[in-house]
């Protein structure tokens, strides 16, 4: 019965942490996109006249609270799909060929790395100071 009564408490208090934080995400959320939209329509408002006309007609793509105050707006956001194309078409062929590339350098300076003739020129280097400290 202990392990029942623990396993109880434990999904009790994580569903309580889960709704606590969804909650808190979406008050903040809420707030972000209020601030968004107030700071947007102050920068409206500070533009020119010939200017202001021309920019309120032509941002259809946001639905703007006062319009529908219980609505969300709808920020323009690029889909999953396109996300996902940009990183499997784009983003990760050029991590790995550029990941590639620095891998083949450092192989290749590994391979050809001569220790004897490193050793001589430290040798060589540090009799050269010794020999100027004198």
């Amino acid at each position: 019965m202990p392990k029942f009564i623990a396993t109880l408490a434990g999904l009790v208090t994580s569903g309580a942490l889960l709704y606590y934080f969804q909650n808190e995400i979406e008050n903040n959320t809420s707030q972000i996109r209020s601030k968004l939209h107030k700071t947007k329509n102050q920068l409206e408002d500070s533009l020119p006249s010939q200017l202001k006309d021309s920019s309120v007609s032509d941002q259809n793509h946001l639905i703007h609270p006062s319009k529908r105050p219980n609505a969300r707006p709808q920020l323009p956001i690029p889909s999953i799909t396109q996300t996902q194309n940009y990183i499997n078409h784009r983003f990760i062929p050029t991590f790995k060929s550029t990941w590639n590339d620095q891998v083949t350098n450092i192989a290749n300076k590994f391979t050809s790395f001569d220790a004897s003739e490193s050793v001589k020129n430290a040798k060589s280097f540090i009799e050269d100071k010794w020999n100027k400290n004198k």
